[in-house]
């Protein structure tokens, strides 16, 4: 019987279920948000968890993925979310929920969630480095009313120690890997609904305590920064910076570029173009395999078929001939780790760095009950020989963090040793 069904004709369209045209990944429409439930209806958090673990069930991907048995999950959360007993404490379950399925652009969107991590900051970003948060950037708000300086390590926040703090928080902030998490709970250690935060500093000398004045969250702009979109290095070697690229500004790069003894392409952050196939035929001799995906069914829900193999480059005998150094990390996400994908492919490449977030494919958006809004990777992203990239991320082929005596002394580690693999 069951073959029966699953040989029967089907419709080819549905009320509740799509696919991006010429991308594929799932679009969810006419699910009924219920902005005005009763968060203590037992009836609408049911129905907020069964959608939710349908729509990963039959179109998540990378449901094989996941560390913990999906039904099982179900079978966790059912009493979990019965049981709660006020509209934040089921938000929270239902952001636990979310974490299960470990893709970094899987989160839980609502204005309640500003409040619980904190509408105010202290004007600081965080990395953590060597399993310490890290001080690497102090904002112009704070600059010149604190002893604090690049490379200090914060060690306790209103008494209580950071790896405290991180390991409380973290469980709060979806990831498709460890690293990706980090990355995460380091931008969100700072904030606070308080006019302050009492900070421990370890400055390698000493340690002492400062008093921070914070910031509306809004106001600290940790995406910007003033890092230029090329430049030129000593010993004829470029350097692209993709974040800061104006559109189209690609081809006049590579115009000055093309002869350089090497190329720097920096994916440790966001690209502001897509610049996978405009400078990708300038890296290449010809079209080379470079990824193939995958994408669900309405036919037979809960079906992934892989689609063609996508090539990158044209014929160029003009290509660019030097070596191309391509840094990664933590914050390489999304675009930029599909971007690592297709510049690896150049002849003379390599990628350095660390783990990237691990979460690839064009995203889908997902309504539940309450308006709560969220989003999971919606195609498979694979290499060519079926290698996957979710949760593992873009695998370097020499490893290389940033270490805090580095951060310290304004070194650019990752960019030192990227001229001196140029110049072997």
């Amino acid at each position: 019987k069951l073959i029966e069904i699953q040989k029967a004709t089907k419709e080819q369209s549905n009320y509740y279920i799509d696919f991006a045209e010429d991308i594929g990944n799932p679009i969810f429409k006419n699910e009924n948000p219920y902005i005005d439930m009763k968060w203590a209806d037992t009836g609408y958090k049911i129905l907020g968890l069964f959608r939710y673990w349908n729509m990963i069930e039959y179109f998540f991907p990378y449901k094989h993925l996941m560390d913990e048995n999906w039904n099982n999950v179900l079978r966790e959360f059912i009493p979990k979310i019965v049981n709660t007993k006020d509209e934040m404490q089921c938000k929270l379950i239902m952001l636990e929920l979310v974490g299960k399925i470990q893709d970094t652009h899987a989160n839980l969107w609502h204005n309640d969630f500003f409040l619980f991590y904190g509408n105010k900051i202290a004007p600081i970003e965080i990395n953590i480095i060597e399993n310490k948060a890290v001080v690497v950037r102090i904002f112009e708000q704070l600059e010149s009313n604190t002893k604090i300086t690049i490379g200090d390590i914060i060690t306790e926040i209103d008494g209580i120690r950071t790896e405290e703090i991180i390991q409380e928080k973290i469980k709060y902030f979806p990831a498709s890997n460890y690293v990706a998490q980090l990355e995460a709970v380091a931008r969100n250690l700072l904030r606070t609904n308080e006019d302050s935060l009492n900070i421990t500093i370890d400055n390698c000398n000493s340690i002492y305590r400062e008093k921070i004045t914070t910031v509306e969250y809004g106001k600290v702009k940790f995406w910007e920064n003033d890092i230029p979109s090329h430049r030129e290095l000593e010993g004829n070697i470029g350097y692209i910076y993709p974040a800061s690229l104006k559109k189209g500004e690609i081809d006049s790069i590579m115009v000055s570029f093309i002869l350089k003894k090497g190329l720097i392409i920096d994916l440790r952050c966001y690209p502001s173009d897509f610049i996978v196939f405009s400078l990708g035929k300038y890296l290449m001799p010809k079209p080379t395999k470079f990824v193939k995906f995958t994408s669900g069914s309405i036919e037979n829900p809960g079906e992934f078929s892989f689609g063609d193999t996508l090539k990158v480059g044209e014929n160029n005998a003009d290509y660019f001939k030097g070596k191309v150094i391509i840094l990664v990390n933590e914050k390489t996400v999304s675009q930029p780790e599909y971007t690592a994908m297709a510049f690896r492919v150049a002849p003379q490449a390599i990628v350095l760095g660390s783990t990237t977030a691990g979460a690839d494919g064009d995203v889908s958006r997902i309504v539940l009950p309450g308006n709560l809004i969220t989003m999971i990777s919606g195609i498979g992203v694979y290499y060519p020989d079926g290698t996957e990239t979710q949760r593992v991320g873009i695998i370097s082929d020499i490893e290389l963090k940033p270490t805090i005596n580095g951060i310290r002394n304004g070194q650019g580690e990752l960019i030192e040793k990227a001229i001196e693999l140029i110049n072997e």
